[in-house]
């Protein structure tokens, strides 16, 4: 009989191990198809630099179809694949998720206080709606019916409903549809409870007036649970603010059944404060240390920030040298941490040379060098020579943001440009320099200089119009230049919080009027970002942008030099670039587009992931209003629609797609627009 158990044993082991053959060595390469590779290392805990192991793998393998059925996909399949390469094995996890279970209806029983629209908008486990297709959603999660319960519950939280029952969802499949039932079941309601008063204990070091008209949680006001981890939150940030690294804040609560009313008292237990013991950064193969550590606010010795952790991670994360960056305390002694600074490479060079095509331009060749982390220096630079049916550029700058690792910045250039607006032909060759200085975290400042030649080719002669002809002569500008801009985004590429301004004045008024160009321009960008991941369980975006320019005439104001709009880069997507003006038209010309003074452009937008894709590309709906004022004229246009945002190894690009809205006749629009490096 032992015999016979010992051979069943030896076959279900043959059996089991038999897709992974016996190597030895560590595992130098990991790779997943079907799945998010984070998230497989998350759960089954294997990571290159492991020992390769079959047990374990095999583990591994169980504890991903398990995870994947209570997620939903209760036909999952995983497969494991093992090869030796490069002195150390290569594995690879093959993963099959199948058909999931999608949420066919869900119902909520004994809810009278509050609708079950909004019970259900807050859920993991509910019908897809008609973008469930593109997000994902509608999918069954058993996994989440815990999270859906205490979502439930949360919503009378915020309503004051202190004694409300929720039991836990039951959850009906029908495998042969794939389809499943969910029923909540709320026991009981009860009534809303009003505070009537709200106390914090001391915290050592810290202002506690000022603290207490922080609190969003006050007395008199309906009972909500958002209020109070608002406050919670805001109390452990005040005493990280003042060294104590690991407090932890918790409520008292005192209820009375009677009058439905509560006493709230918040107690902060600080421990001991902490200093910084080092900064250890790891991750960065190509970006020097100190380059790093030049946007970490904190250095060994210093007494722990929570502020000072946040904003090294933003900032960090606003140089675009980075995909990503983790700063994590790790205690070393009673008093002590050591900073992790954990950054992972973004793709910051690039060398292209191609076509190119867009719905204005044509087709053209380019070919471009450029790195903003120059041999991880973090200097950048760029080389651009590019040919397109209605333009040409030829240009080569240099930008140091960090001079020496100062707060000084430097950026030189060199240009020839030219471009064919739908009037003329502008070609400007030129310098320029400008000096800039950090004078907050989120606020820089810069001063510079530029000078071109600027010639007109290709307008209109000897027509009608022939008395604006004097708007084509050259000219040169020698203009001094400025700027200052706040940035407090989380990201440089894709922010999900935070502002973005940036106010740009140019003063031409020097050199002889009839050959020089005098003129004071001024030009502003305003941006605010908002994630919704927090709110819906979703990587929603929205984004909402303003531009607005003016222009004074100080004696000369040369054509080019006015304002236009349409375009991406000029705003209003939807229309051909730089061809909404003020017209002058006389007889049976198109007109004359003069440029205008005053411009205004709203633009509202909500970006969502196109993860089936690539991690780094996103598709972003928006609405497009501005105004263009000159000349006793006021000309107003919009437009509506799509693009999609890549994170190219070549820089951001956009594809657009957009229908203007309110066009007249004469307009000239454009569908399609492809940009690349656009990133406001």
């Amino acid at each position: 009989m032992l015999k016979k158990v010992a051979f069943i044993s030896l076959v279900t082991a043959s059996v089991l191990f038999a897709n992974l053959p016996n190597l030895s060595g560590k595992i130098v390469k990991l790779n997943v198809s079907g799945f998010d590779e984070s998230k497989v290392t998350a759960i089954t805990g294997i990571h290159e630099g492991d020992q390769y192991s079959i047990s374990a793998l095999q583990a591994a393998k169980r504890n991903l179809e398990t995870a994947l059925k209570q997620a939903g996909y209760v036909d999952a399949k995983v497969t494991l694949d093992a090869s030796m390469k490069d002195n150390g094995v290569k594995v690879k996890f093959n993963v099959d998720k199948g058909d999931p279970i999608k949420v066919k209806k869900v119902t909520f029983i004994g809810n009278h206080v509050l609708s079950s629209k909004i019970l259900e908008e807050s859920i993991v486990n509910k019908p897809g709606g008609i973008f469930s297709w593109l997000t994902g959603g509608g999918e069954a999660v058993p996994a989440m019916l815990d999270y859906d319960q205490a979502k439930v519950r949360d919503e009378y939280l915020k309503r004051g409903y202190l004694d409300v029952q929720v039991d836990k969802p039951l959850m009906k499949t029908d495998f042969a549809s794939k389809s499943a039932n969910v029923t909540f079941t709320i026991r009981h309601e009860g009534q809303p409870y009003t505070v009537s008063s709200v106390k914090i204990a001391p915290i050592p070091g810290v202002n506690m007036n000022e603290v207490q008209k922080e609190l969003d949680l006050k007395s008199g006001k309906v009972f909500n649970v958002e209020n109070l981890r608002h406050d919670l939150n805001m109390l452990i940030e005040k005493a990280g603010d003042k060294g104590y690294a690991f407090a932890n804040a918790q409520p008292r609560f005192k209820k009375n059944d009677a009058t439905h009313t509560i006493d709230v008292e918040y107690v902060v237990n600080p421990g001991q404060k902490i200093r910084i013991n080092d900064v250890k950064i790891s991750g960065n193969t190509k970006t020097k240390d100190h380059v790093v550590r030049r946007y970490v606010y904190l250095a060994p010795g210093d007494q722990f920030n929570l502020t000072d952790l946040k904003d090294s991670k933003d900032e960090l994360q606003r140089t675009g040298y980075f995909d990503s960056v983790e700063i994590v305390p790790k205690r070393v002694s009673s008093d002590a941490v050591d900073l992790d600074v954990n950054v992972k490479e973004a793709q910051t060079g690039s060398i292209t040379a191609g076509l190119s095509y867009g719905s204005y331009d044509g087709f053209g060749i380019n070919t471009s060098l450029s790195d903003k982390n120059i041999f991880g220096t973090g200097i950048g630079y760029s080389l651009a020579l590019e040919k397109t049916k209605k333009s040409h550029n030829y240009s080569l700058s240099l930008t140091d943001p960090r001079v020496f690792d100062s707060l000084y910045s430097l950026s030189v250039g060199i240009f020839h440009q030219s471009y064919e607006f739908i009037d003329y032909t502008k070609k400007e060759k030129g310098a320029y320099f400008s000096v800039g200085r950090k004078l907050t975290r989120d606020l820089s400042a810069s001063v510079g200089y530029v000078f071109s030649d600027v010639s007109y080719s290709d307008y209109i002669k000897n027509t009608e119009s022939s008395k604006y002809n004097i708007d084509y002569e050259s000219y040169k500008k020698s203009a001094i230049t400025s700027s200052i801009i706040f940035d407090n985004t989380d990201d440089y590429y894709t922010p999900r919080r935070g502002y973005y301004a940036d106010l740009d004045l140019e003063y031409a008024g020097f050199g002889d009027k009839k050959k020089y160009a005098h003129y004071l321009k001024s030009e502003l960008k305003l941006a605010a970002y908002y994630g919704m991941k927090d709110v819906l369980n979703y990587d929603l975006i929205l984004r909402a942008k303003l531009r607005a320019g003016y222009i004074a005439n100080k004696g000369n104001t040369p054509r080019a030099e006015r304002l236009f709009l349409g375009g991406s880069s000029w705003g209003i997507r939807g229309y051909s670039p730089a061809s909404i003006a003020p017209i002058i038209k006389e007889g049976k010309d198109e007109g004359v587009r003069l440029g205008g003074d005053k411009t205004a452009v709203l633009s509202l937008e909500a970006s969502i992931p196109l993860d089936m894709l690539t991690k780094k590309m996103r598709l972003t709906g928006f609405v497009d209003y501005g105004m263009i004022k000159g000349y006793g004229q006021t000309v107003k246009r919009g437009s509506v629609g799509a693009q999609i945002e890549w994170r190219s190894p070549f820089g951001p690009v956009n594809l657009i797609f957009a229908k203007a809205i309110n066009k007249k006749i004469g307009d000239r629009t454009a569908v399609f627009e492809f940009t690349i490096g656009n990133k406001f």
